[in-house]
């Protein structure tokens, strides 16, 4: 569509009276296409008329006048508004380069952590692997050192009882220490003791000279048990950033994907509900056009009634508005790239020699701390430490830590329709010639804020509530990032810096502060769809 241009539909009241057959030119003011187009009817009907009945020198010089307008203004503002929307329909088009451009460097920042993972689990389980050893260690030294004890205890048994043999023999009450009896049998009872004696003091020995030796191995195996612990606790970390990663690229993607969907639609929509409309008004205006040149070039003279002259020179002039070409005013409705794969599931063991990788793919959710599938892949291959009862034949080693639980990032609730739409469903229904512009558009040019930017576009139009509302109403909620963003530009509110996540204490979805403290942000936008009242915010809706 077009606006019809000011010298078109001038007043001919300056004229004489016979220019009452250009009574359709009278002034009107053209706000809204049914205006417009009902001017240009008037204007064929009384171009019509003109060659049928005939023409006054004046009115066959404004119908000169009214053809150089068409031909040299009209026409081509129909063709700059055809361009105009060409590059509307273009620029939406690059939303979805930029998503997929987005999704990619989402996935950059993915890959670096899964990569930071896959560092650790490496470095974790060869330090599991080196406590294994450790802990080998110190048991086969705690089996050692018990078995010196046990063979101490047994000596020094030993040696005790014949101690007390010697005790007994010399300490009797009725013993006579001067009688060759008492004599010849003490001479037995030293060598034992004396033999027994060096054997209890080299187990002893042994014993002192090993308790270092598993003390320090115990030592060993605690530092690298707090090693291992450490390096258990980093890995738990890193893979819930990277499943958050995944998580919030998700997101983003699906949200901007969401809008795109929805804007190129939208605009699509729009731009063929104009696009048709231009053809109507091309081909009217080449009947016009046709119309006038044929009075023009008859100099007024009305058509011969006793003859079909008149019939033929209309229906010649009729005849263009089926015959003439609207090529060159046909929008080109660019098909959407294809909705991007899903990812190599994680963890990439090995990575294809693919650049960039992982690309332009939607990224899957990892396992994450500490689920069964998480437990299954990182520790279910690791050794065990042994577990109680601890006796001589089961010495213990360090428990293992428990797995710190992930606090996943919420899913948006738009995911849903993006990551489980229907294979089979298009993304976007397009315009073919003879689609005839849809209800639902022609209600939204109505409804909305009408060519707000002088382009013949409808335009969205965005509130700002009073600060203590909690919510937009029903129906007037605005729900994607995106579109938050676009509200703020269109009321002109501050939008950096940004604040975006999840909070029960603020107004649900998109608001603003337009105040310089508490953090100093100005652009909100809460993962809550229903929040509550705080003084220094305000909801931001559609209109």
């Amino acid at each position: 569509m077009f606006r019809l241009a000011a010298p078109l539909l001038i007043s001919a009241a300056a004229l004489n009276d016979e220019t009452s057959l250009m009574q359709g030119l009278k002034p009107q003011q053209v706000t809204q296409k049914e205006d417009k187009s009902k001017a240009i009817q008037n204007l064929l009907q009384s171009a019509t008329q003109m060659l049928k009945n005939g023409a006054t020198p004046d009115v066959v010089d404004f119908a000169q006048a009214t053809l150089t307008e068409i031909t040299s203004v009209v026409l081509p503002a129909i063709i700059n508004a055809s361009e105009t929307d060409q590059r509307l329909v273009d620029s939406t088009f690059t939303m979805f380069e930029t998503a997929l451009q987005e999704l990619s460097d989402g996935n950059n920042r993915v890959k670096v952590a899964h990569d930071v993972e896959r560092v650790l689990s490496s470095q974790h389980k060869t330090c599991r692997g080196e406590e294994e050893i450790a802990c080998w260690n110190k048991r086969e030294c705690d089996y050692d050192l018990w078995g010196i004890w046990r063979r101490f205890v047994e000596e020094e048994s030993e040696l005790r009882q014949l101690s007390l043999e010697i005790e007994n023999h010399f300490c009797a009450e009725d013993a006579n220490g001067t009688m060759w009896i008492f004599r010849d049998h003490s001479v037995t009872l030293f060598p034992p003791w004396l033999e027994q004696k060096p054997v209890v003091e080299r187990w002893e020995f042994e014993y002192g000279e090993k308790v270092p030796v598993c003390e320090h191995l115990f030592g060993v195996l605690d530092d690298k048990t707090a090693e291992c612990d450490a390096l258990q606790l980093r890995l738990e970390r890193a893979a819930c950033t990277h499943g958050n990663t995944v998580l919030q690229v998700r997101n983003t993607f699906a949200e901007s994907w969401a809008y795109a969907i929805w804007t190129y639609q939208r605009i699509v929509d729009e731009v063929h509900c104009l696009e048709i409309d231009r053809w109507k008004e091309w081909r009217t205006l080449s009947s016009v056009q046709c119309l006038l040149d044929r009075t023009t070039e008859r100099n007024g003279r009305p058509c011969d009634e006793t003859t079909d002259e008149v019939v033929t020179e209309v229906a010649h002039c009729e005849r263009i508005q089926v015959e003439e070409s609207i090529d060159h005013l046909r929008i080109i409705y660019h098909i959407i790239p294809p909705f991007p794969d899903p990812c190599a599931t994680p963890p990439w063991e090995i990575v294809p020699a693919v650049h960039p990788w992982p690309g332009r793919c939607v990224p899957v959710i990892p396992h994450v701390p500490c689920s069964g599938e998480y437990i299954a892949q990182e520790y279910a291959d690791l050794w065990m430490p042994p577990t109680p009862a601890f006796h001589e034949e089961n010495s213990h080693c360090n428990p293992r830590p428990p797995c710190e639980v992930c606090q996943p990032v919420p899913e948006l609730p738009i995911c849903f329709g993006i990551y489980h739409h229907s294979f089979d469903a298009p993304w976007i229904f397009y315009p073919q010639p003879e689609h005839e512009c849809s209800t639902a558009t022609r209600n939204q040019l109505v409804i909305g804020e009408f060519d707000a930017n002088g382009d013949g576009h409808w335009t969205p139009s965005y509130m700002k509530m009073a600060y203590g509302e909690a919510n937009c109403p029903e129906g007037k909620r605005i729900t994607t990032y995106a579109e938050c963003e676009a509200a703020h530009v269109a009321l002109g509110l501050e939008i950096n810096p940004v604040w975006h996540g999840t909070h029960n204490g603020i107004p649900g979805l998109c608001s603003t502060r337009e105040e310089d403290w508490g953090g100093g942000h100005h652009f909100h936008f809460n993962n809550v769809a229903v929040g509550v009242v705080r003084g220094d915010l305000a909801p931001v809706c559609r209109a």
